[in-house]
């Protein structure tokens, strides 16, 4: 196979249950990819900032699909935003409101610049939602915000419901809910991720194979979640992780070794010695 771009996806996948990976190694293959001309990427439904931080030393020269591909980055530029619409916040936010309301679930609004959650979210919750996103910030009233106010652009709303919630009727129900121009897709960790309605990593990953010239089948892609599937499915060498969900092993086209046995890197070795 002809690979020039590799597209991973970050928890469950490229990281280990210690939220870690094998970072020596990595930076040996990082080396080698750059001498060889091929692109790598991290396609999260995580906020940018944090992917730039797990990525310090390799920032500088590699892209990031952040948000489900709400956002895009070619190195450090500002490829694509997909921005809701103020009015679509504002009513998925009532919806929120009345259907979903803490404890029951957890809202928290991405942007561009930082994410939002409201301020009466506990302490420990608000800890463990910075896992995802380093740039977090408490707001009066989230469910009240007006986008317009912000300095920001709004590129998705996750819904992440208690442990305690029934979700195969609470998600069915939350998809009545929303207006047709927008759509969720499960991320893990019981959360629903909305956004615009044709955004995903692999419509992300296009805006990159637009930059670069690169075609689908070009392309190495890596993941174990819902969310990772639009962007495994576009190329024959799209890779579930052995721990993936069921769906994601049936529909993928390949499959590589455990997140906790670097099953990325095992076949990032195997694309190099070609």
């Amino acid at each position: 196979m002809s690979i020039k771009l590799i597209a991973v996806d970050m928890d469950g996948t490229f990281l280990n249950d210690d939220n870690d990976y094998n970072r020596n190694r990595f930076a040996a293959q990082f080396r080698r990819l750059q001498a060889r001309g091929i692109h790598f990427a991290a396609a999260s439904g995580s906020q940018y900032q944090r992917l730039i931080e797990q990525f310090t030393p390799f920032k500088d020269d590699m892209d990031f699909i952040s948000d489900n591909g709400a956002i895009v980055h070619a190195r450090d530029e500002l490829l694509f935003a997909s921005q809701i619409p103020d009015d679509l916040v504002r009513n998925t936010l009532q919806v929120l409101a009345t259907h979903y309301p803490q404890p029951m679930a957890l809202t928290t609004l991405s942007g561009v610049n930082r994410a939002y959650v409201d301020t009466m979210t506990p302490d420990p919750v608000f800890k463990l939602i910075g896992r995802y996103y380093n740039a977090l910030e408490k707001m009066d009233d989230l469910f009240a915000v007006n986008p317009a106010q912000l300095d920001d652009q709004l590129v998705k709303i996750a819904v992440s419901f208690a442990k305690d919630v029934d979700t195969t009727s609470a998600i069915p129900e939350l998809l009545s809910h929303l207006d047709s121009s927008l759509s969720a897709m499960n991320s893990g960790f019981n959360t629903e991720d909305i956004g615009l309605t044709g955004v995903s990593k692999a419509s992300g990953l296009r805006h990159l194979q637009e930059r670069y010239g690169i075609e689908s089948n070009e392309i190495a892609s890596f993941g174990d979640n819902e969310n990772d599937l639009d962007m495994l499915t576009m190329t024959p060498h799209g890779y579930a992780m052995a721990n993936a969900a069921e769906d994601v092993l049936n529909q993928a086209p390949l499959r590589t070794d455990s997140n906790n046995e670097d099953g990325v890197l095992n076949v990032i070795d195997r694309i190099l010695a070609e």
